[in-house]
Parts: C-alpha cells; sequence; structure tokens
C-alpha cells in the first residue's frame, strides 16, 4: 500500500474517532440540557403556585380589614340580583373572574355570590376585594382581568 492510501485511511479513522466522540458529548450536553429545562418548568410551576396562594392571602386579609374597620359593603351573602342593583358596575368585575359577562358564563341573579364564585372555581376572598375596591362614588375602575392558568 502506498503512504498516500495508510496516511488517508489513518486520516479518517481520526476523524471517525473525533465525529464518534463529540456525538457522545451532543448526546450528554442534550441530557443535561433536558435535566435543566425540566427543573426551570418545576421553579416556574412552584412560583405561580406561591404566587397564587400568596394573592389568595392578601385577598383574605383585604377582606378581613375591611370587615374590621367596617367598609365592607358587599357581602358574601348578597344575591347577584341585589348586587347587580346596589352597583351596575359589579357585573363587569365579575366578568373578569369569569362569573357571569358572556354566554358561557351565565348566572342566576338568585344565585349569593357565595354560591355563584364556589360554582366557578372563582376565589371569593379576590372577588369581595375587587368588588370592595370599586369607588363609591361612580368613578372610573381598572379592571384587571385575571391570567387564565392551564394546568396540565
Amino acid at each position: 500500500m502506498p503512504f498516500l492510501e495508510i496516511f488517508a485511511v489513518v486520516v479518517s479513522f481520526v476523524a471517525i474517532l473525533f465525529a464518534w466522540r463529540a456525538i457522545r458529548e451532543i448526546r450528554t450536553l442534550t441530557a443535561k440540557l433536558d435535566r435543566l429545562q425540566s427543573m426551570l418548568y418545576e421553579a416556574r410551576q412552584e412560583q405561580r403556585v406561591q404566587q397564587t396562594q400568596m394573592e389568595d392571602k392578601i385577598a383574605a386579609l383585604d377582606v378581613s380589614v375591611q370587615k374590621a374597620t367596617g367598609n365592607l359593603r358587599f357581602d358574601p351573602n348578597m344575591t347577584l340580583a341585589h348586587l347587580y342593583q346596589v352597583e351596575p358596575r359589579a357585573q363587569a368585575v365579575l366578568a373578569t373572574f369569569h362569573i357571569g359577562g358572556c354566554a358561557s358564563c351565565a348566572v342566576d341573579e338568585a344565585e349569593t355570590l357565595t354560591e355563584a364564585a364556589r360554582e366557578r372555581g372563582a376565589n371569593l376572598d379576590q372577588v369581595l376585594t375587587a368588588l370592595n375596591t370599586l369607588p363609591a362614588n361612580g368613578g372610573e375602575i381598572d379592571l384587571r382581568v385575571p391570567n387564565v392558568r392551564f394546568e396540565l
């Protein structure tokens, strides 16, 4: 065999070894990346859960403060019809929690606020906080639509 053919075979063999090693390293790095992405996803999920828990606690504390100071204008046992009669803007607030406001969120106005919130999975304290922070003089309101969360 001539020298160049042997040299070409050796170079080819070395190139195959380098390619094989690179493929192994790529697989290792891909596995590490998958683990890190999984950890990041789990951390984000945990952060979302903690944020939701904190929002619930803040809403509960806000309702407690409003009850203690006598500033609670809306009672959880009010019917929706009475609520709409007392405060027409309440319907817009409830719509942000998917309690009425559209065809798929229809409600029976004879239901109490507690029943409507429970039936639609809304946090009653957050609903009461939103309702009781409506300006009493009919001023402008800033409605913040809650994020829709999908659980996998």
